[in-house]
């Protein structure tokens, strides 16, 4: 029983988690990284876009689906 609460505490928890919204500042700041890392890969828009979602994801945020919804939504600030 005790292991089945744990499990929903830490199942509620990443999903609070994926619930919070992120600021625009910490999207425009991984963005801006992210834009000179990718300078030189082939396929530049992927790999911007791939590193975001990195940088969102470690800190327990949700995935943008495009390089164009990560700057429409750093145009909010």
């Amino acid at each position: 029983m005790k292991h089945i609460l744990l499990a929903l505490i830490l199942m509620s928890t990443t999903v609070m988690a994926e619930e919070e919204v992120v600021s625009v500042d910490f999207v425009a700041d991984s963005y801006a990284y992210c834009v000179e890392y990718a300078q030189g890969e082939e396929n530049t828009e992927n790999a911007i876009l791939q590193c975001v979602n990195a940088e969102l994801e470690a800190s327990g945020y949700k995935r943008f689906k495009s390089v164009k919804e990560i700057k429409d939504f750093i145009k909010k600030k």
